[in-house]
């Protein structure tokens, strides 16, 4: 018999009763990976943890990179860098890592829910409010209204621009940025941006830049600023956390559900517009018209398309445009 019981594994338990008592209120999720965008839809969730177990300990595990945009969200309890896990001290955890990409696959090329909405179902549970509950300092709110004041000379309202993903078929190409800013300038408002490095295409038009900063700064001229205009990258997911004014520009990913809990205009060639047969389809890597076309998603939208989702944004929060 005790042969049994050591081939089975059970002459030792993983926990002791006192270290069980410790630990199983503790609720372990772990993000392995980025983006900006990911972590902060990510952030919409802990609330119903908290709401189903008032007394649980929230754990949220993620490259530390990104620690400085989660910190003091009031639902998480705890942040640890995803590569270093101890998971001996957690009876279970929730690893969200490639939950999305399975099941954007599986329904592809349709898709159906919010990646934050899959992240909460792999968990097990259903969000009830989809608040990111951001916490941007006071010293970042005022970090980002100087760095705005220092270029804008003329105190117009400012639009930031943020043209630029971390996958370079979702960038607008350069006739899309001359055409914006000039729409812009027409239209008597401070055109900026904002990204990691200079943007050549921008620098060459000048459009003044705020990089190389932080990212709880960047948060705070993200939130500085008057109103936003982004491509698919983790600028739209903070300025729609945000409530900032906002227009969304999207390729084979579906604007229509990746924004669905913001408040924002879509520039979008979609299958529901009637007027693109294909997508958004999310199958990028093989697409049928990438041969003759290389970003189709992309280089198919019309500068008019664009000034056109800004001119909504802009109305819809007491702007006149000039025509």
């Amino acid at each position: 018999m005790l042969n049994k019981f050591v081939k089975l594994g059970l002459e030792k338990p993983v926990f002791s009763l006192k270290d069980f008592e410790k630990n199983k209120n503790k609720i372990l999720i772990v993000r392995n990976a980025g983006g900006v965008g990911d972590i902060l839809m990510h952030m919409m969730m802990f609330k119903d943890f908290k709401r189903i177990m008032p007394e649980a300990k929230i754990v949220f595990a993620c490259p530390s990179r990104y620690h400085e945009l989660v910190r003091g969200h009031p639902y998480v309890d705890e942040l640890i860098e995803s590569r270093k896990i101890e998971f001996k001290d957690y009876i279970n955890h929730y690893d969200t890592t490639s939950a999305c990409t399975r099941h954007e696959i599986k329904v592809s090329p349709l898709a159906d829910k919010n990646r934050s909405d899959i992240w909460a179902n792999h968990c097990g549970v259903e969000i009830t409010d989809h608040n990111m509950h951001i916490n941007i300092s006071d010293e970042m709110k005022n970090f980002g209204v100087e760095q705005i004041k220092k270029i804008n000379k003329e105190n117009k309202p400012s639009v930031v621009i943020c043209p630029i993903s971390a996958m370079k078929c979702k960038n607008l190409l350069k006739h899309h940025m001359e055409g914006l800013v000039d729409f812009l300038n027409k239209n008597d408002l401070f055109a900026f941006y904002t990204h990691l490095r200079p943007i050549n295409e921008l620098d060459d038009l000048k459009v003044p830049g705020i990089f190389g900063v932080r990212l709880k700064q960047w948060a705070g001229v993200i939130n500085a600023a008057d109103y936003v205009i982004a491509v698919d990258t983790g600028a739209f997911h903070l300025a729609g956390g945000l409530g900032k004014p906002l227009t969304g520009i999207f390729s084979f990913a579906d604007g229509k559900v990746y924004g669905k809990y913001y408040d924002f205009e879509l520039v979008q060639k979609h299958r529901d517009n009637g007027d693109w047969d294909c997508g958004p389809c999310y199958n990028w890597e093989n697409c049928p018209k990438s041969n003759s076309n290389p970003k189709p998603c992309i280089t198919e939208l019309t500068i008019e398309m664009i000034t056109d989702g800004v001119s909504k944004m802009l109305k819809k929060h007491g702007k006149q445009v000039l025509k």
